[in-house]
């Protein structure tokens, strides 16, 4: 199934939208330690650009990662005591949908997670590609990337360009923006103590115009309500004495 299927282009391009493979494949270890060509890796760079070893046969994975796979509970559905073994499992619950004992062929597999996925999508509503995920990704890292010279105003601004651009899609990956959002709200926060001392110190061109770009990204969020208290006691020092 590794060359059939695994390494079929039309399944490689239907499961990059529709689904995600997971692999238990056991005796890894004793493949190793005989070094076998198969259990082989190659020098390459992840996400962050540091350097790591991937395996040959499944270029996406670590060693480590393949060994904890067939320790995870992705091992654990086959209880048939055969191989090669498919299931496919509800990624909400880790339920199995369905199983094949036996080789499987590429389109049988396409046909059969086409089928679920609609189901999936019918109980939980539409899901999203892994494109777009990359998309936003991509996105999100040049934003958090460049936030020390572009400022907390201009990366929120441009967040929330991107968050708005993404539509429905960006329910989808709550987990993904918020986590990139608390990045840049930390950042904000900074600013707005930094307004908040030249206030204190009587400089109030300055703090104005920190808050005249933080305000109008910041509507909405947990900083909403005190920026609006800084731009108020801002307004008040500025007005001329009666």
């Amino acid at each position: 199934m590794h060359s059939s299927v695994l390494q079929n282009d039309k399944y490689i391009e239907f499961m990059n939208d529709n689904g995600v493979d997971v692999i238990a494949l056991g005796r890894l270890d004793e493949g190793i330690s005989k070094n076998d060509p198969k259990a082989a890796e190659f020098d390459t760079k992840d996400e962050d650009g540091k350097p790591v070893k991937r395996m040959l046969e499944y270029p996406s994975l670590t060693k480590d990662e393949m060994l904890k796979l067939n320790s995870s509970k992705a091992g654990s559905y086959n209880n048939t005591g055969k191989i090669p073994f498919t299931c496919i499992v509800d990624p909400h619950d880790e339920a199995e949908m369905q199983r094949f004992s036996g080789g499987q062929s590429a389109k049988g597999l396409i046909e059969a997670v086409t089928v679920h996925k609609a189901t999936l999508n019918t109980k939980f509503g539409p899901s999203i590609s892994r494109s777009v995920i990359k998309k936003f990704d991509g996105e999100a890292k040049k934003i958090t990337d460049g936030l020390e010279k572009a400022g907390a105003a201009k990366s929120l601004a441009d967040f929330n360009k991107l968050v708005k651009a993404m539509g429905k899609d960006a329910t989808s990956i709550k987990a993904r923006t918020d986590k990139v959002l608390a990045v840049l709200i930390e950042a904000a926060t900074k600013d707005l103590d930094e307004a908040a001392a030249k206030l204190d110190s009587a400089d109030v061109p300055g703090a104005k115009k920190l808050l005249d770009k933080l305000a109008p990204v910041l509507k909405g969020t947990d900083l909403e309500a005190r920026v609006q208290e800084l731009v108020a006691k801002a307004k008040a020092a500025a007005a001329p004495a009666k």
